[in-house]
């Protein structure tokens, strides 16, 4: 008898080489922070102020509320204008993903940006 060898079988399964996804980088060695600095945010708001958009001053605010409260777009999608008391100057926040309801505090700024644009939308 002649010995046999064995040849893999070509049916069934075979191990194909691992493929990387494109974002296989951790984000830490990307970025060295998670979070924006108060130039870079006004740098932004002065950005839109300067391209004379329809919504320049809308957005500009909600840029400056989105930082200081740390929103999530869906929050800020959601928000109204029953939300904000402007005599006691706090804004009550709806948090999405298992987030916790706050009252927060408006600081000036927010608060003289927030009215004029109430003005703007009531004329």
């Amino acid at each position: 008898m002649t010995p046999q060898t064995l040849q893999p079988s070509k049916v069934g399964k075979t191990k194909k080489p691992e493929r990387q996804s494109p974002n296989f980088r951790k984000y830490s060695e990307v970025r060295t922070r998670e979070h924006l600095l108060p130039e870079e945010v006004e740098l932004m708001r002065s950005a839109i102020k300067k391209s004379k958009g329809r919504h320049a001053h809308r957005d500009s605010t909600i840029i400056l509320l989105c930082y200081r409260h740390g929103l999530r777009v869906a929050e800020v999608a959601s928000l109204r204008w029953e939300q904000i008391d402007w005599n006691g100057g706090t804004i009550y926040v709806k948090r999405v993903k298992k987030g916790t309801p706050s009252v927060q505090p408006l600081s000036g700024l927010e608060i003289r940006t927030s009215t004029s644009s109430a003005t703007r939308l009531s004329c």
